[in-house]
């Protein structure tokens, strides 16, 4: 890593730290004579011995040494924000190279760290990690790590990855492997590039690393995602989009295999397919045994709506749900998963009674390529609301709240509580993409602008909430469900 040693922000009183001399503003250089990288190398580094030893600089360029008996345990010590590492590559899919002019400047960072792969679930194409690094991710046990494979030929490599260096993934794989690190995979599939014999060929490469029995260190899971393009490719090379029909064959065709794959992995599904090729091929979702035991790589779109479909089932019918009755409130989505919304909110409205709609809101910022909820902007979802009052007659109170997807608003819209980007002013939480916040909503529309949470039981809270004068500003995280935002990356993570 670039920095050297981590800074000390605060000193916990009475701790091992503060009896040690250690004030806020020095740096941790070393413990037991290895350099401090970060803070997860600083926490692994000091739980390694009962004793451990420090070296600490001074704001004035000072340095001295201390020994703390802290029998593996923490010091006491809040360390600064790590500046997070980019990717290198130039995939011919990135999302960040197609992105619109005129948002925040974290918006257009690529994110390549093995440390956010393993503690958030990132993906990395580990176009970053030398050898050194990859050594450290087995010393430190950063397991498992999340990989963006796309395509395991070399040659296919090079032509989605835009690197010429980075053709050989596999290299990097087998290193993890052998040192007995559990690797989680990705592969974006694009019609032409790496689809076909390609694809069958990353496959094949993956399965033959699963996890052995007795046997520590296997690539867990292989997803299948299809690509994301949005309206604003100007000047980057072509790439053909997923067409209805392209994704109704990917989901015939592979859909058995899942099964087949599971089947041989004693019972637990290895092959995934994102639910992004059943919304786009209009047919339903599989059932829950289609997924992970453990809801494997949920966070990239593999078994959202079966997950929530669960959940809503189970809901509708219990005695919780009357909480509904008789409230009035527009459910803005994405056009993918509106459909899903829709015939639920059906079921809850003759269920208890309750006056909901769901509406999808077209994505003017990004195109109408782009369908999932999670890269609504909020002038989109402000146009939607709008058109949907008007539509109504254009009452003021034509519903009692709008809610809104979790998934695109952000926890953290500046430098996060533990990594940061350099130059990054810090907002306020609740924001969506375009800088747009919660309240700010609520105040155009006249009415309670909620986030939606990852289920039914989560939006009733947050109705109840907003009922007591909650989401009116400030530190919003307080009043809602964390789970289902995108977090806590969300500042540089589109």
């Amino acid at each position: 890593m670039a920095q050297k040693g981590v800074q000390i922000i605060t000193v916990e009183p009475g701790s091992l730290a503060e009896e040690a001399g250690l004030r806020p503003g020095d740096t941790l250089v070393a413990i037991n004579g290895e350099a401090v990288l970060d803070q997860l190398n600083y926490q692994f580094l000091v739980t390694q011995r009962d004793e451990t030893g420090l070296l600490v600089q001074r704001p004035d360029g000072s340095t001295f040494e201390v020994d703390l008996e802290n029998g593996g345990e923490g010091l006491g010590v809040d360390l600064a924000q790590d500046e997070v590492k980019v990717c290198k590559q130039n995939c011919v899919f990135c999302f960040v190279h197609q992105m619109p002019k005129g948002f925040r400047k974290s918006l257009y960072l690529k994110d390549e760290d093995i440390r956010l792969s393993f503690l958030y679930g990132h993906f990395t194409t580990l176009s970053s990690s030398d050898d050194a690094e990859l050594d450290r991710i087995v010393r430190e046990r950063l397991s498992p790590i999340h990989v963006s494979v796309h395509a395991t030929d070399p040659v296919a490599r090079v032509a989605v990855v835009g690197n010429p260096r980075e053709g050989d993934i596999l290299r990097k794989i087998d290193h993890l492997l052998a040192g007995g690190i559990d690797v989680h995979t990705q592969a974006v599939v694009a019609p032409g590039l790496n689809d076909g014999a390609i694809w069958q060929r990353t496959l094949d490469d993956l399965w033959a690393r699963r996890p052995k029995p007795g046997q520590r260190g296997g690539v867990l899971s292989l997803s299948c995602v299809p690509v994301g393009l949005t309206a604003h490719r100007e000047n980057l090379p072509a790439v053909q989009d997923i067409s209805q029909a392209y994704a109704q064959a990917w989901v015939a065709r592979w859909t058995p295999e899942v099964r087949t794959y599971a089947k041989a992995n004693a019972g637990e599904p290895w092959l995934l397919l994102a639910d992004e090729w059943f919304t786009r091929a209009a047919v339903e979702v599989p059932g829950r045994a289609f997924y992970s035991r453990s809801w494997a790589q949920l966070e990239n779109g593999v078994g959202l709506v079966r997950r929530f479909l669960e959940h809503s089932r189970r809901f509708i019918r219990s005695p919780r749900a009357q909480g509904f009755k008789g409230r009035r409130a527009l459910l803005l989505t994405g056009s993918s998963f509106a459909p899903v919304l829709t015939r639920v909110v059906a079921e809850l409205n003759r269920t208890t009674g309750s006056h909901l709609r769901v509406a999808a809101a077209r994505n003017f910022s990004f195109g109408d390529s782009v369908t999932v909820a999670g890269l609504l902007c909020g002038e989109d979802l402000k146009y939607a609301a709008h058109a949907d009052r008007e539509a109504k007659g254009g009452g003021a109170d034509w519903v009692d709240a709008v809610v809104v997807p979790s998934a695109s608003l952000r926890t953290h819209t500046g430098p996060t509580d533990q990594y940061t980007l350099r130059g990054v002013v810090v907002r306020e939480e609740g924001t969506f993409l375009d800088d747009l916040t919660l309240p700010e909503l609520a105040a155009d529309l006249g009415v309670a602008a909620v986030p939606s949470g990852a289920n039914l039981s989560h939006l009733l809270d947050h109705l109840e909430a907003a009922d007591r004068g909650a989401f009116r500003g400030g530190a919003l995280h307080r009043a809602f469900h964390a789970d289902g935002l995108n977090l806590p990356q969300g500042a540089y993570n589109p």
